[in-house]
């Protein structure tokens, strides 16, 4: 293992290219395994193939902390989403019953004054 008894280069020894492929078949396994699974949907399946092509995750570890935070991070937004859409609505009723209100009193005042 030492020095004097390696013959050729670490890349003759152990290309790169071979840790590359190892790497990133291990990365699609395991996003093609999600997805059949159901933990992750085909937009981030789609996003996350192409990210560990661009040599984005280090290894298998980094890209499941990844899946884990963006899941988080879309059921956040999605809350947050939901949240705003029940107050929207919550207003507009509120606004719908005060205008009921206006009109029934002007309608009111109205009869009162005939």
């Amino acid at each position: 293992m030492g020095y004097g008894k390696r013959k050729g280069t670490a890349e003759a020894r152990m290309p790169s290219a071979v840790l590359w492929m190892r790497r990133l078949r291990v990365l699609r396994r395991l996003l093609a395994k999600y997805r059949a699974a159901g933990k992750i949907d085909k937009h981030l399946y789609h996003s996350l193939y192409k990210s560990a092509k661009g040599n984005t995750f280090k290894h298998k570890r980094a890209i499941v902390e990844h899946i884990i935070q963006a899941k988080a991070e879309a059921s956040r937004e999605k809350a947050l989403k939901d949240e705003a859409d029940a107050r929207r609505l919550r207003n507009k009723a509120a606004r719908e019953r005060r205008q009921q209100r206006i009109l029934e009193k002007r309608e009111a005042l109205l009869k009162d004054d005939e």
